[in-house]
């Protein structure tokens, strides 16, 4: 009786310890199964962790960068405030020469004026007032004297003894000659300033004692970021200017189709984008000078193309957005 109760007992030890083992086995591959996953998630996390770690950085990249060129930005129109514009003259000159009268020539001129006449726009800000006399002065220099003379450093000085030497010039041809006059002259004008370009005008008259005198309008943009004039491959790029060509040829000879009206001064082939020009409220105005286009009497030639047409030729830095008041419209509205 003891022995069988005691092979029971062994017997019941041993599927205790059965049981436990199979139980342990399972947890062993439950808790390694946990592991492995935990594992893998852990690396993911890692992973994860790495990427926006990597994101964070070039974000950060990004916003340095950023916030050096709004710095910049933000120095530069801070340290160029709105022009107080003064104009003033360089030198103002003028003499009346008399002539003794010819005995055999009752029409014979008794008199001739000689006169010469200059002023700049003087803002205080010295970099501006220094481009705008380098532009005067290259208005009268030869090709040749371009090259020889140092334009980094015009002073006033330099505008006055031109001027002087363009004087004596017109004297020594007004006794020779005896015109009714002789005269050449510059205006300065300011037209004014937004955001951060600020424009000018030099218009010059020449009279050399013809039937009429010459005048010319230079127009000067310049952008005060860069201290530099505006120039046409700033605001059209190379790729569009063909395209700008034909809106230009377009509106010069609209201009001209009407019955009665004068023939065109240019055939299409010869005709080209004015470098002169100058920003008006609806767009850019293009100048040609005077016999370019039409006869003298009509004086300078201005071809202006709006915004709408001329916005999607624009460089990025002068294309029109709706912070400058432009609007595009949806089709058939």
């Amino acid at each position: 009786m003891k022995k069988s109760r005691l092979a029971i007992l062994l017997t019941m030890t041993f599927i205790l310890a059965g049981c436990d083992d199979a139980n342990l086995s399972q947890k062993v591959i439950e808790t390694e199964k946990q592991f492995v996953q935990l594992q893998t998630d852990y690396k993911k996390s890692q992973a994860d962790l790495t990427a926006k770690e990597n994101e964070f950085n070039a974000l950060k990249a990004d916003y340095t960068k950023l916030r050096a060129e709004y710095d910049e930005l933000q120095k530069r129109t801070a340290s160029f405030p709105a022009l107080q514009v003064e104009i003033t003259k360089l030198i103002d000159k003028s003499e009346t020469l008399k002539f003794p009268k010819d005995p055999k020539d009752e029409f014979a001129r008794e008199e001739s004026k000689v006169s010469v006449f200059v002023n700049t726009a003087m803002t205080h800000i010295e970099w501006l007032d220094q481009l705008l006399l380098q532009e005067l002065l290259k208005l009268y220099l030869t090709k040749d004297e371009s090259e020889k003379v140092n334009l980094t450093a015009v002073k006033p000085q330099d505008i006055v003894e031109r001027f002087e030497k363009i004087y004596q010039e017109l004297e020594k041809d007004a006794k020779e000659y005896k015109p009714f006059a002789m005269e050449e002259s510059v205006y300065t004008q300011y037209l004014g300033q937004r955001n951060h370009i600020v424009s000018f005008t030099q218009s010059t008259y020449t009279f050399t004692g013809g039937a009429h005198g010459t005048g010319y309008t230079n127009y000067l943009n310049i952008d005060t970021n860069k201290k530099a004039l505006i120039t046409l491959n700033d605001v059209v790029s190379e790729k569009n200017q063909a395209k700008l060509k034909a809106l230009l040829w377009e509106t010069y000879t609209s201009e001209r189709s009407g019955e009665g009206q004068t023939p065109l001064f240019v055939e299409k082939k010869d005709f080209r984008i004015s470098d002169n020009f100058y920003f008006s409220n609806d767009g850019i105005v293009f100048v040609y000078p005077v016999y370019e286009l039409r006869a003298y009497a009509e004086g300078e030639i201005e071809l202006a193309i709006n915004y709408y047409q001329l916005n999607e030729l624009l460089t990025p830095e002068f294309k029109q957005t709706e912070k400058d008041g432009f609007y595009t419209f949806p089709e058939g509205q």
